[in-house]
């Protein structure tokens, strides 16, 4: 498995390719793709590199140009692609949201439309169009500070995606998924490109070590959160307080007649 860390570092190299295939390919023509610089003097360590670019462009051409243009300059379909860089690329096709069935269609999680490789290889090729964020290296542990995480979750992300990450509608039709189901790098990559209404945040607002942090405590959400009950759909503590009403309400007023009904008994 290609290290999807190496990708950033790789773009020099994947743009060559990516010319390489332009000058080709019709559809491609007059890209607008970084220049590249010398290619590495070792050519047999950057073969799979070069043929992820290329394989890559295939896949683009095939899947993806009729919205994002052919050279990911955008579409009345599509958003352009240039600078959207590896994070957003990663984060659309491993999460299904990427490609639609159709324009215009709603962009929802799903499961990935294409095979590890395949990821891998537009990835590169969508990397290669433009400067922009770069996949995320997140780090989860035993020893990550969950307490941390809790903290920068609930003054960035709570507010939209609910107390327990259970997902909340954010107004104007839009809705903030849920998230316990959302991989440590995939949970980087949003919060670094901000999809959809979401904002995007950098390293000033939310540093790479909570990303981390915010990745555990989410895993902490899904796992250890409630070892002695039910999370209520984990919609927070207002509506968990009105259940608890609800029923204890209605259990009080049974105890009540019950003790009721005794006193009047002769």
């Amino acid at each position: 498995m290609v290290d999807r860390r190496a990708l950033g570092g790789a773009a020099t190299v994947i743009a060559v390719a990516a010319l390489g295939w332009a000058a080709t390919a019709g559809p491609l023509a007059g890209a607008s793709v970084p220049a590249a610089r010398s290619a590495p003097a070792d050519l047999a360590a950057t073969t799979a590199q070069v043929t992820a670019g290329t394989r890559g462009g295939d896949l683009y051409q095939a899947s993806c140009a009729a919205c994002h243009g052919g050279a990911g300059e955008g579409t009345p379909n599509g958003p352009a692609l240039i600078g959207s860089g590896a994070a957003a690329a990663d984060f659309m096709l491993r999460t299904g949201r990427m490609p639609l069935p159709a324009p215009n269609q709603p962009v929802r999680r799903g499961a990935p439309a294409f095979a590890e490789d395949d990821i891998v290889a537009l990835v590169a090729f969508v990397a290669a169009l433009g400067q922009g964020p770069p996949i995320p290296d997140v780090q989860v542990s035993a020893a990550t500070d969950t307490a941390a995480g809790r903290a920068a979750y609930v003054a960035n992300c709570a507010a939209c995606h609910g107390a327990g990450a259970s997902g909340d509608a954010v107004g104007g039709g839009q809705v903030a998924p849920p998230l316990l189901d959302t991989g440590p790098t995939q949970v980087g990559e949003a919060i670094r490109i901000g999809p959809g209404v979401m904002p995007a945040f950098d390293t000033r607002q939310v540093s790479d070590a909570e990303l981390g942090q915010i990745a555990a405590y989410l895993r902490f959400l899904k796992h250890e959160a409630a070892p002695g009950g039910a999370t209520v759909g984990g919609v927070g503590p207002v509506a968990e307080g009105y259940v608890g009403w609800l029923v204890y309400l209605v259990g009080l007023i049974g105890v009540t007649r019950w003790i009721e009904r005794r006193r009047r008994t002769p």
